[in-house]
């Protein structure tokens, strides 16, 4: 049972009569599908209607057509039985082990830069469906703190004061980034002629780019800022430019020799961190964890 408006009452079998009788497109199929008589059905479907406050069919000679609301309330219905179905075809496997979920929180320099690597291994995880949603890293530890997720990746190690709740911090991989631009560009030994796309300040990458920028004497002219490491390959190939991009980033197109590298520079902040609490998901969290650190390691050999 629901509460809707007004503080009436919404009962799971209305929406389901309903729902059949959407789809049967009249009481009498829907009551024979159903194993019930007419009059239970079309008492059903005017209890949802009432409770509601709306109609959701129009009751002609050829039988039942949705109403706007009909419609409305048919794709929810729609999308509930199904989700009813799956939940069934997950617990009918005939005694093998029931997959759990993995809620995995992806911060946005994170995605940006290395998903794919980062993402790959926990597909593989034996008996773990992962969901995966992308966000700020200050929405996803809030939500990690509330075990409305199991593990959180993110690119900077949080600060003490975001700390609490958060039982494991792991440093997955570091950073390194390189230097790219297009064969036709060649900069001077002080880059002034070189323009340099740039991150944001908001950015972990910012500040290691603008350290080595600093110590090699370099200066070139910033073009345009931006945190999406995907677009800073593709303006530095495109426009001319130098970009500082995760060298997982720049792998295919310093390959294709669409961009060269022109120096690499290991990041003293910025990386790729597993956060998890000890919630109901942190052994699977911690397994997810072993496996990401296994595959780097990997990476990192080859």
């Amino acid at each position: 049972m629901f509460t809707v408006g007004g503080g009436s009452m919404l009962n799971y079998n209305h929406l389901h009569y309903f729902h059949v009788a959407a789809v049967e497109g009249s009481v009498a199929a829907a009551a024979e599908r159903l194993g019930v008589t007419q009059p239970t059905v079309s008492e059903q479907v005017r209890a949802l209607e009432r409770a509601l406050v709306v109609s959701l069919f129009e009751r002609t000679p050829g039988g039942l057509k949705l109403t706007e609301a009909g419609r409305l309330a048919f794709e929810h219905t729609s999308v509930m039985f199904r989700a009813g179905e799956r939940l069934l075809e997950s617990l009918g496997t005939g005694g093998s082990e029931v997959p759990r979920t993995l809620r995995v929180g992806i911060g946005s320099g994170v995605a940006r830069a290395s998903t794919t690597d980062f993402l790959m291994p926990l597909l593989a995880l034996e008996a773990c469906v992962p969901t995966i949603r992308c966000s700020d890293a200050a929405e996803l530890l809030r939500d990690l703190r509330n075990n409305e997720l199991d593990l959180v990746l993110v690119e900077t190690e949080p600060v003490d004061s975001a700390r609490p709740g958060v039982n494991s911090v792991v440093l997955l991989d570091r950073v390194t980034l390189v230097a790219v631009a297009p064969s036709s560009v060649t900069p001077m030994a002080d880059w002034q002629n070189v323009g340099l796309v740039h991150y944001r300040a908001t950015s972990a990458y910012r500040w290691d780019v603008e350290a080595y920028l600093e110590a090699h004497g370099l200066r070139p002219k910033i073009a345009a800022e931006a945190d999406d490491s995907l677009f800073l390959v593709e303006a530095a190939a495109h426009g001319g430019y130098v970009a500082f991009v995760p060298r997982s980033v720049a792998r295919d197109a310093v390959a294709a020799k669409r961009l060269r590298v022109l120096a690499e520079v290991a990041t003293a902040h910025a990386g790729v961190h597993a956060l998890y609490s000890d919630g109901a998901g942190a052994e699977l969290a911690q397994r997810a964890v072993e496996v990401l650190i296994d595959h780097m390691r990997a990476m990192h050999a080859d």
